[in-house]
C-alpha cells in the first residue's frame, strides 16, 4: 500500500480551484439584469436603463446619487412620471480615487415597458456654468420593476460588465417615533428592516441597532448578546421557519437601562469593519452626560461610539439621530444625521442615506463602491448662457429657473395670463403641478 502525503500549498491549491469554480458558478447564476449606458453631449449626458435580462420588464422607480464639483450643475427627470425627490447635499464625498463637494440623492417615479436589449432613458446631468467646466459621476443606482406576472423586485443596476464585481447596498435611515421611521435598504418606501419593533418597545429613549457583514452585507446577530426585542429575534436561530430580521435595541439616555443590551456589548461582538446602522426612536438629550448615573457610563458609552467612528459631541445638542458605523472606524468618519429642532412632528425629514460596500478597507466609510468611478463624464460649459426671470407672453408665461437652486418653485400668472409653461435650458418641457389653484403653479422634481 502506497501512502502519499499533499504538502500545505497543494491542499491550497486545490480548495483555491474549487472555490475559484463555486465562485464562477455564483457569477453566471447572478448575472447582472440591468446596466446603464449613456449620451453624452458635450455640457450634458443623460443615463439610460438597459434590459439584461431574457423577459419584459415595467420600471417603476429608482433610488441613484449623482457626485459633481460645482452647484452650477443641475439634474433632471428626462421624463416626468411624477413622484420625483432630489436633495442636494454640500460636504466631501469620497470613493477609492476621487472626492466631490456636492452629492444629489435622487427618487425617480418610472412608468414603462423595456424589452429584453432595449434602453430607456430615465434622467440627465446639465452644466448650467458659463463659462466653467465640472465632472460628474452617476453611482449607487437601486432599481424597482415589475415583471410580466406583476411581481415586484428590486436590483442593483451596476456599470458595464461588472458581473457582480461591484457589491454594495443603499440604507436608508430616519429617525423618529413614527412606526415608519426606521432603517431599510433601497429605498425609503421599501421594507422595514425592523418590523413590529415597536409593538415590543420598553422603556424610552430608545435606539434600535442593525449589525452587517462586512463581506456579505446582511445581518446578524452576535452569540454574546441576546436580542431583547421579540420582533428582533426572527430567524431559525431563534427557532422562527426563516430568517426574517434581527436587531438589537439600546437605551441612550440611561446607559444600564434595566433588562436591556448596552451598546458597548453589541460592538465588542462584531469583527472589525462591519457595519452597525442605528436610528434613536425617540427623543433623548443634550444633557445627558448630567443626568447618566455615572460619569464612567457616560465614559464607556462614548467610548462606543468612538469605536465605530463617532465622535459623541457630533450628537450634541440633539432630540434624534441616524448613524451609519463601523466597527474600527477612525472617529469623524461615521456618517450621521442629527435632528436639533425637539418637535415629534418633523423627526421623519432628518434622512440618512449611505452605501454599505463590501469588502471595502476596514478603516474606510466610502459613499460608493469604486467600479462607478470609470464613468464619469466631463461637462463642457452652457453656450449660451440659461436665461434667467421669465417672458411673459400675451396669454402664455414661460419661465427659466434659476439653476443654482434645486427643489421648488411656486409661479404666479400675471394678469392676464391663462397658460404657464416651464422649460430647462435645453428646451424640454417640465411637469407642472396645477393643484395650488388656477393661477398659481408648483415645480417639484
Amino acid at each position: 500500500m502506497e501512502i502519499k502525503f499533499i504538502k500545505n500549498n497543494q491542499i491550497k491549491l486545490k480548495i483555491f480551484f474549487v472555490f475559484s469554480i463555486c465562485l464562477f458558478l455564483n457569477k453566471l447564476s447572478a448575472q447582472q439584469k440591468f446596466t446603464f449606458s449613456t449620451y453624452h453631449n458635450r455640457d450634458s449626458v443623460v443615463w439610460y436603463v438597459k434590459n439584461l435580462s431574457q423577459e419584459n420588464v415595467k420600471l417603476s422607480a429608482a433610488t441613484l446619487d449623482f457626485f459633481y464639483k460645482s452647484d452650477n450643475v443641475m439634474i433632471w427627470p428626462y421624463t416626468y412620471f411624477g413622484g420625483n425627490k432630489n436633495f442636494r447635499k454640500t460636504g466631501k464625498f469620497c470613493g477609492e480615487k476621487n472626492c466631490w463637494k456636492y452629492k444629489s440623492e435622487i427618487g425617480l417615479g418610472l412608468d414603462a415597458w423595456v424589452a429584453p436589449g432595449d434602453s430607456f432613458p430615465i434622467i440627465s446631468g446639465d452644466n448650467y456654468a458659463a463659462a466653467s467646466f465640472d465632472t460628474i459621476m452617476l453611482a449607487n443606482f437601486e432599481l424597482f420593476w415589475y415583471d410580466t406576472n406583476g411581481f415586484s423586485h428590486k436590483n442593483t443596476v451596476l456599470p458595464p460588465k461588472s458581473n457582480g464585481s461591484c457589491e454594495f447596498v443603499p440604507v436608508f435611515e430616519t429617525a423618529g417615533s413614527s412606526k415608519t421611521d426606521g432603517i431599510r435598504l433601497g429605498s425609503n418606501s421599501w421594507f422595514q428592516l425592523h418590523e413590529g419593533s415597536k409593538k415590543y418597545l420598553f422603556g424610552s429613549n430608545i435606539a434600535i441597532a442593525i449589525l452587517f457583514d462586512n463581506y456579505t452585507l446582511k445581518p446578524y446577530w452576535v452569540s454574546s448578546v441576546f436580542p431583547q426585542n421579540p420582533a428582533g429575534r426572527m430567524i431559525k436561530n431563534f427557532g422562527y421557519p426563516i430568517d426574517s430580521q434581527v436587531f438589537y435595541q439600546f437605551n441612550i439616555y440611561n446607559y444600564k437601562y434595566t433588562g436591556m443590551q448596552t451598546l458597548d456589548s453589541i460592538i465588542n461582538g462584531m469583527s472589525t469593519g462591519d457595519y452597525i446602522a442605528i436610528v434613536s426612536y425617540s427623543q433623548w438629550s443634550g444633557g445627558f452626560a448630567n443626568s447618566a448615573n455615572s460619569y464612567n457610563e457616560f465614559g464607556t458609552l462614548k467610548k462606543s461610539f468612538e469605536s465605530i467612528g463617532l465622535n459623541m459631541d457630533s450628537l450634541f445638542p440633539g432630540c434624534t439621530y441616524s448613524l451609519m458605523g463601523r466597527k474600527g472606524l477612525p472617529i469623524g468618519k461615521a456618517k450621521f444625521n442629527v435632528n436639533h429642532i425637539c418637535n415629534p412632528t418633523i423627526y421623519s425629514i432628518f434622512n440618512l442615506k449611505t452605501a454599505m460596500i463590501s469588502n471595502a478597507p476596514t478603516n474606510e466609510m466610502y459613499d460608493y463602491p469604486s467600479c462607478y468611478e470609470k464613468y464619469i463624464y466631463r461637462l463642457s460649459p452652457y453656450v449660451p448662457k440659461p436665461k434667467g426671470g421669465s417672458n411673459q407672453v400675451t396669454s402664455k408665461l414661460i419661465v427659466y429657473p434659476n439653476p443654482s437652486f434645486e427643489g421648488h418653485w411656486t409661479i404666479t400668472l400675471p394678469q392676464g395670463a391663462s397658460k404657464i409653461e416651464v422649460v430647462d435650458a435645453v428646451g424640454r418641457t417640465l411637469f407642472v403641478d396645477e393643484k395650488l389653484n388656477r393661477l398659481t403653479f408648483t415645480l417639484n422634481f
